[in-house]
């Protein structure tokens, strides 16, 4: 272990977030930390291009808000960090996590650029895409439904997933779990990247991203980092551009006190579809015409729009008044606004080749200010040793959306498209605002007593909206509150085995109200979770195991029968298994497994549902017990393999299955199980050429072998084919 000479010099160095193996974000969300440091054998900079092992991530700061060790967490948690983002050249949140249990990552293919996902089977219910339970440097990303989401992989350190529910410490929670991304921040050592990003479908993409200090006593240090891509994809007329910016600053006011800024600006415009979806018969079910093109678009180049601006400023300060105690506050405000313009199929007809469209427009906007406010005592009682977190934090939206449609658009020939078509005026439907806030009081105790890991936490939560309906000039008005409880046992043997017991409960306001205009009740969940942690004593590997029972009562779903609204279906039980391994083998070898089995179903539903052919079975309004949810694999596992060369070159491979999933809410058809591979290849160019130190060569392709699959149905003629081949070549110099 390092000295604790060499802690204290390092943190008051103010290096804000490389506590965390491999990673730039150690600390309480990416500030300063008095809970761990990394030691001399696994330090890691960004400098270094190749690695010529494993790099284990050990440390997580979302599961408790401290740089707690993942071992000694009783809970399951995963973690991406830079290196893996660079390693695999993910281009989106879905690539990102593709290879981590308890994810089903892409579950609508390139629909919403990739983002869709959900995690241990609970993800975007509704029509957004956005990523389930997404925060930012453990500040919540508000918004209204296809406003929210979407921000670029470039932008960040290290993605953590925490899985099941997480109410205690962050408030609002799905209860599948939640994705954390942590954004990079300024360093104290001049340092950079210029990446040149060539791929398939014509994708051209540049990033450039530096850091270093600004005064010559390094109190002030900046980094500024920023990309731009312009790709198509492999259905017709679907070009995206977007551009992005993320100047950061940290000063370093004393020993003891900090403050990073942190702010971004992006810019998305898209050509093509979001709602890109596509008929049930033709793509899982036979169609006497033959089988749909993955290359349909279902939209027209004449309406289509998806023009997205989203920009942020925040801040997170800490002091340190002693060794015992540590504030923190974060901040963060953001605007985002979006202007979308989609054509979609609404149902196949009868010569199966014909179908009816729907014309939905919509402008929505968001401002959202949230800010979290705690402090941590470190005491000990005895043999006892406390990391006490007391904590307030507030969120305020200001959330609004116009909505515009032609209920009877111009048909569309699935297998002969015309495009081009002349589209009728839009005509104004809904438009409603929603002031949505919520106030947290909550409390957390890490207590350790010889191995024995203790974890209590509880929270208190006070949530209120208002909702105003311009059409009818009703204003409805929403209170609610709740209290959620958190407790897990963990107990760390000195062979590296740490078994866990936990249990945890989520609170979810629901906002907004269904087709009828009623306010929708709030959302509970609650996890039983079982598991086992192994970590050897070389530090190099992890293996972890858990079995869970996951509750989830009173969540919104899609209402196929009022696009862009939703209605509450009781509640639904996953029941699950996940194995997930990161290790080292011999050799230059390493490897990462994942393994997820869920039991999905239906216990309580007021749902109606309906069969796969509307022509000839009648819609059912009963209760539905026992059906499984749609677009929810029982099984999903993968496997990346990786051997680092003594000579500077990095070889990976990796394959991904998931198996059939039901494609309606009347588990009437299935969509196939599918298998996919990829591959990479990493050279140091500067092992061969020392000249060219710094520059690394590296190739990338997803879905290798280019196997057309649909990744997911959500009901009658809403289904996703799955990524085409995506291949990249990049060129990065690191300084």
């Amino acid at each position: 272990m390092a000295s604790h000479k060499i802690v204290r010099r390092f943190l008051a160095s103010g290096a804000l977030a490389t506590l965390a193996v491999g990673s730039n974000a150690g600390a309480v969300e990416g500030s300063p930390s008095t809970d761990a440091a990394p030691t001399a054998e696994r330090a890691h900079t960004d400098e270094s291009i190749v690695v010529t092992g494993i790099r284990l991530v050990d440390t997580s700061i979302s599961a408790t808000k401290s740089n707690t060790p993942l071992v000694e967490t009783p809970q399951s948690i995963s973690v991406v960090d830079l290196e893996d983002l660079r390693a695999r050249s993910v281009l989106s949140l879905g690539d990102a996590l593709t290879y981590t249990a308890g994810v089903f990552a892409n579950t609508k293919g390139v629909t919403y650029g990739g983002d869709a996902l959900a995690i241990r089977g609970f993800g975007n219910d509704g029509t957004t895409g956005a990523a389930p339970n997404t925060y930012i440097d453990g500040l919540r990303l508000g918004g209204t439904g296809y406003v929210s989401g979407g921000f670029d992989p470039y932008l960040y350190d290290r993605i953590e997933i925490v899985k099941g529910p997480a109410s205690v410490l962050f408030g609002q929670s799905v209860p599948g779990g939640l994705v954390n991304m942590v954004s990079k921040r300024p360093k104290d050592e001049f340092g950079g990247e210029l990446l040149l990003r060539i791929g398939s479908f014509d994708r051209k993409q540049v990033g450039i991203d530096v850091t270093g200090p600004l005064t010559a006593s390094g109190d002030v240090t900046a980094r500024i980092a920023g990309t731009w891509f312009e790709t198509d994809d492999i259905y017709r007329f679907s070009h995206r551009n977007r551009v992005l910016i993320a100047p950061s600053l940290t000063w370093k006011i004393g020993e003891d006190t900090s403050l990073t800024v942190l702010t971004h600006y992006q810019d998305d415009d898209f050509d093509g579809s979001t709602l890109n979806w596509l008929p049930t018969i033709g793509t899982v079910i036979d169609n006497p015409n033959g089988t749909i093109s993955r290359e349909l678009f279902t939209g027209d180049p004449n309406y289509q729009r998806w023009d997205r601006e989203t920009a942020s400023a925040g801040y997170q300060f800490e002091h340190r008044f002693s060794d015992l105690l540590t504030f923190r506050q974060n901040l963060r405000y953001t605007h985002t606004k979006l202007d979308n313009r989609n054509i979609y199929i609404n149902r196949l007809l009868a010569d199966r080749r014909t179908a009816s469209r729907q014309v939905f427009g919509l402008k929505e906007y968001a401002d959202d200010l949230t800010i979290d406010n705690h402090a941590a005592f470190s005491f000990a009682t005895g043999a006892v040793s406390h990391k006490l977190l007391v904590g307030l934090d507030w969120q305020r939206m200001k959330n609004g959306t116009d909505r515009e449609v032609i209920l009877n658009g111009r048909t569309l020939d699935v297998f002969a498209p015309v495009y081009f078509q002349t589209i009728g005026p839009r005509n104004f439907f809904r438009k409603q605002d929603y002031h949505p806030e919520q106030t947290g009081l909550y409390a957390q105790d890490q207590i350790s007593l010889g191995d024995w890991r203790l974890l209590v936490g509880v929270r208190q939560d006070w949530a209120s909206s208002k909702t105003y309906d311009y059409p009818t000039n009703r204003t409805l008005k929403t209170k609610n509150k709740a209290l959620t409880t958190r407790v897990g046992l963990l107990y760390k043997f000195d062979n590296g085995l740490a078994p866990y017991a936990s249990f945890s409960e989520s609170f979810v306001p629901q906002y907004g109200t269904d087709a009828r205009g009623t306010t929708f009740d709030p959302e509970r969940g609650r996890q039983y979770e079982l598991g086992v942690k192994y970590q050897p004593g070389d530090g190099k590997s992890m293996i972890t195991a858990s079995l869970f029972d996951l509750r989830r009562r009173n969540y919104v779903t899609p209402d196929p029968d009022n696009i862009g609204f939703g209605k509450q279906t009781g509640e639904v039980r996953m029941r699950g298994l996940e194995l997930e391994a990161n290790v080292d083998l011999t050799a230059g070898f390493s490897a990462v497994a994942a393994y997820t089995l869920l039991d999905s179903r239906v216990t309580s539903s007021n749902d109606t549902v309906s069969g796969i052919n509307p022509e000839t079975l009648a819609v059912e309004a009963r209760r539905q017990q026992g059906l499984r949810l749609m677009a929810v694999p029982r099984h999903n596992a993968s496997l990346w393999l990786n051997y680092a060369s003594p000579v500077g070159v990095i070889i990976g491979a990796g394959a991904r299955h998931s198996s059939f999933t039901y494609g309606d809410a009347a588990n009437l058809s299935r969509v196939p199980a599918f298998t996919l591979f990829d591959a990479s290849l990493r050279v140091d160019l500067g092992k061969w050429v020392p000249s060219l130190g710094g520059l690394e060569l590296s190739v990338k392709a997803n879905n290798l072998f280019d196997k057309t699959y649909v990744s997911s149905c959500a009901g009658i003629d809403r289904c996703y084919y799955g990524q085409a081949r995506n291949g990249t070549i990049d060129l990065a110099w690191r300084w």
